[in-house]
């Protein structure tokens, strides 16, 4: 297998954090981000005020869409404000594998995994994940966990999404941690996007 130039992606770990304990090898932590939680909170107040003033000025059908509407906006932003107060990190990458605790309350082992797509780190905000053996790995996880195995065996599309959206980080951290351990599964068309420059989110 062809090694990514991994040199090109390990600088964008500097800003992350890493906590690292005596005799161990460091374990990336990604934690939710308050400032993308807040943003997607926004989005949420917006996306409700149309609901807001159907269901007051609208015919009795509009009215019972227009509530479901709001509804369904109230339980995100609940899901919103849970995750906020939730100091805990979510997604972990070390030396045994990937734990992503929204997919899977069990690590994904780094011989479990296939292959990781390449991605652009100018636009993308997920990582994708190919596995050896979907059915195995993914056995005993949610319903919409599962249907990933589902999909890669009959589309060969990746079993496993892995979103960076509203965490404490970016893809290119993301391809970092997974290149320290295993740089193999970090594509050479990958590390030709990591050698522009990172444009910062600031």
């Amino acid at each position: 297998m062809p090694f990514a130039n991994t040199g090109a992606i390990g600088p964008t770990l500097a800003s992350h954090r890493f906590d690292v304990s005596p005799g161990t090898n460091a374990c990336a932590r990604f934690s939710w981000s308050i400032e993308k939680l807040r943003l997607a909170a926004l989005v949420l107040v917006a996306a409700a005020l149309p609901a807001a003033i159907l269901a007051v000025a609208s015919t009795a059908a509009v009215r019972v869409l227009s509530l479901a509407w709001l509804f369904a906006i109230a339980r995100l932003a609940q899901g919103i404000a849970r995750r906020a107060t939730s100091g805990a990190a979510v997604l972990m990458i070390d030396q045994s594998g990937i734990l992503d605790l929204r997919l899977m309350p069990k690590r994904i082992g780094w011989h479990e995994i296939e292959t990781v797509f390449p991605v652009n780190l100018d636009r993308s905000r997920v990582v994708d994940l190919s596995l050896r053996w979907p059915n195995i790995t993914l056995a005993g996880t949610r319903w919409l966990t599962r249907l990933g195995a589902i999909l890669q065996r009959a589309q060969g599309v990746p079993a496993i999404t892995i979103s960076m959206l509203l965490l404490d980080g970016q893809v290119a951290d993301l391809l970092a941690a997974i290149a320290r351990y295993r740089p193999d599964l970090v594509s050479a068309s990958t590390a030709c996007y990591t050698t522009r420059p990172h444009r910062s989110s600031n």
